[in-house]
């Protein structure tokens, strides 16, 4: 038994006035009041005047993809996947979650999920989300050429969990494409995790600590300008305010860090002989920004190529919440195909690492996933 009283002493209070339903993946697809961002507030802040049992809790944190669409519409601005995350924290039994074990020994774990694609027979059901890790994309459709140059700053890449462990080849593109903008390129140091998959599973000590690694890491190497190709990675390293007696250089880390979906317009894009011309379509995350979509679409439209945007819809595989809520997890992921309704030989870009394995892992026959650098 626990009491939450002073962990939600803080916070600001739901109102009820339902704005979060229109928004939250799981409710459209279920229509229940409890899985609701609203019946799950109104639980917690009567939840907080009393005990609660370690088994409530653990149910409650299970349903939420951490998607954050209720945050965007709250009047209150009640920050629900915090809550949760907060809720985690508390909870004893959390740190002993697969999920935890995955992120915190990730170079031992991840390039095995790689591996493991390959390993299990293909009637497996766990074959085909291995695969997903392993899978390398798709052809390139362009090369570089004659790319105007940028002011040669020391810039670093962060590769984040996917370029450093389960698809390489997406690090050594993004540090071509850099290198080709004239850009100085730093060494890729022994970053640690971006923070944000901790923090959402409710390990928030090991999400400042990763921060507080990335941040001394950053300043020992002279402050550079960080790159990144991952939008978690982006979210997680650019979203903390607060770091203690480290707070003034974070807020300076954060103005350093740069999507590499910006340079997007000053690419010099050369179609490659004999390319396919897919079908493709943009997935948009849910912490990515919201412009990379349209970017890649005008680059794309000057070669003849169209690019269907798709911006309201999670592919709910939320780190943790896919390992908790299997069931409801797949059926966010089906739903979002059945509205997009690819053709058979779509190409569906984005560019989450989480998005990625979860749409690689439930794609229709036929569809390919890919990470929009695999397009160069």
């Amino acid at each position: 038994m626990m009491s939450y009283r002073s962990a939600w002493n803080d916070f600001p209070q739901c109102i009820l006035c339902g704005r979060c339903l229109e928004v939250c993946p799981l409710f459209k697809l279920t229509a229940q009041e409890e899985i609701s961002p609203r019946g799950k507030a109104f639980l917690l802040q009567n939840m907080s005047l009393h005990d609660i049992r370690t088994r409530d809790a653990s149910r409650l944190a299970s349903l939420c993809t951490g998607c954050a669409r209720c945050v965007s519409v709250c009047p209150q601005k009640i920050n629900l996947p915090l809550r949760i995350s907060t809720l985690k924290a508390a909870h004893p039994l959390w740190k002993d979650w697969i999920w935890s074990r995955l992120i915190l020994n990730r170079t031992f774990f991840l390039p095995l999920l790689r591996l493991g694609g390959h390993l299990l027979p293909g009637s497996n059901p766990l074959a085909k989300t291995f695969a997903a890790f392993s899978s390398k994309g798709t052809a390139p459709l362009f090369k570089l050429r004659n790319t105007p140059k940028l002011k040669p700053e020391k810039s670093v890449l962060f590769p984040g969990c996917m370029g450093k462990y389960l698809r390489p080849h997406l690090e050594q593109k993004a540090h071509s494409m850099l290198s080709s903008l004239g850009l100085d390129l730093l060494p890729t140091p022994g970053w640690q995790c971006c923070g944000f998959p901790l923090g959402q599973a409710g390990l928030l000590g090991h999400d400042a600590l990763c921060m507080q690694t990335n941040l001394k890491i950053w300043k020992d190497m002279g402050r550079p300008s960080v790159y990144v190709f991952c939008a978690t990675c982006l979210h997680g390293l650019t979203s903390r305010q607060d770091l203690g007696g480290e707070t003034l250089d974070l807020k300076h880390f954060v103005r350093s860090v740069v999507s590499i979906s910006e340079m997007i317009p000053g690419l010099n894009l050369e179609k490659v002989s004999g390319a396919e011309k897919p079908d493709l379509i943009w997935h948009q995350p849910c912490h990515g920004p919201a412009d990379t979509g349209r970017l890649l679409q005008d680059a794309l439209f000057i070669h003849g190529l169209s690019l269907a945007v798709h911006q309201d819809h999670c592919c709910g595989l939320g780190g943790a919440f896919r390992l908790q809520s299997p069931k409801l997890s797949l059926r966010v992921a089906r739903s979002l195909w059945q509205s997009i309704a690819p053709h058979q030989d779509s190409l569906c870009l984005t560019d989450c690492a989480g998005c990625i394995v979860q749409l690689c892992s439930t794609r229709p026959s036929g569809v390919r996933v890919s990470h929009w650098l695999e397009l160069i």
